[in-house]
């Protein structure tokens, strides 16, 4: 049978050469699949040409592609995919990538002992290097599941609106927020066997593993600033929070 599988990339005003790398690397995948690029404010009109679905959202939502990528994911599973994965502008997938994370669910859903459920999603690995390309030898932080290793089948369909409803403070951890929904959700996940996504990091902690001056536009994450704003809510504001994201938030 064949499968319909769709890689979501949010964008905004990513250079040229960077999104044809990622529109390379999606379109050499082994497996075919369609590419689903959503401008999120600052549409670039080349992409109407390439071999992708490009959709605009007519402005910018600042929420690290979080609006546009739960808008094109949507998109997806009403029109009948089998699969969806994502993949920020700036990063890449090997050509086995898809291959691998069908694998990995055929293998928890063939287990043979009628002990493990099908996996509603897959956990690509990935690895880490700097926009220039220097490799980052530094190892993801535990529990940490980032967008881009995440590879949605159907059972995990009903969360993807939760990647919208995630409030403007918590955007820069959408992606603790969003594997915390499917946590709460009762999906199955399974992993693949080794890293398939290649991350190219803004971020401090990686430019400074990297041995080499950190730039001075690197991105830290607030945590305290995070925490603080949740601790600022009120008992019906957490509550209220809880529901619109679909799992309870605990910032320390």
């Amino acid at each position: 049978m064949t499968r319909r599988i769709a890689i979501v990339t949010p964008y905004w005003q990513e250079p040229h050469a960077v999104l044809e790398r990622c529109i390379a690397s999606v379109a050499a995948q082994s497996v075919a699949c369609d590419h689903l690029l959503v401008a999120d404010g600052a549409a670039q009109e080349w992409l109407d040409a390439a071999s992708v679905r490009h959709l605009r959202l007519d402005r910018n939502h600042a929420d690290y592609g979080n609006a546009a990528r739960g808008i094109g994911a949507l998109l997806a599973a009403g029109e009948g995919y089998d699969a969806i994965g994502f993949l920020d502008a700036d990063n890449r997938i090997d050509p086995d990538h898809v291959a691998l994370c069908l694998a990995a669910a055929q293998a928890q859903g063939n287990d043979g002992m009628g002990g493990l459920a099908p996996p509603d999603v897959v956990i690509a690995r990935r690895r880490f290097e700097l926009p220039c390309g220097t490799p980052v030898a530094l190892s993801d932080e535990p529990g940490l599941i980032d967008t881009n290793c995440l590879f949605l089948l159907p059972g995990a369909f009903p969360v993807i609106a939760r990647w919208a409803l995630i409030p403007g403070p918590l955007a820069a951890i959408g992606d603790r927020v969003f594997h915390a929904a499917l946590v709460a959700a009762g999906c199955h996940m399974a992993q693949t066997a080794r890293a398939s996504v290649t991350y190219a990091s803004q971020w401090v902690v990686h430019n400074a593993a990297s041995g080499g001056a950190v730039p001075a536009d690197a991105r830290a994450l607030d945590v305290d600033g995070i925490a603080r704003w949740v601790a600022g809510l009120s008992p019906e504001e957490r509550r209220a929070l809880d529901r619109r994201v679909g799992a309870h938030i605990a910032v320390a």
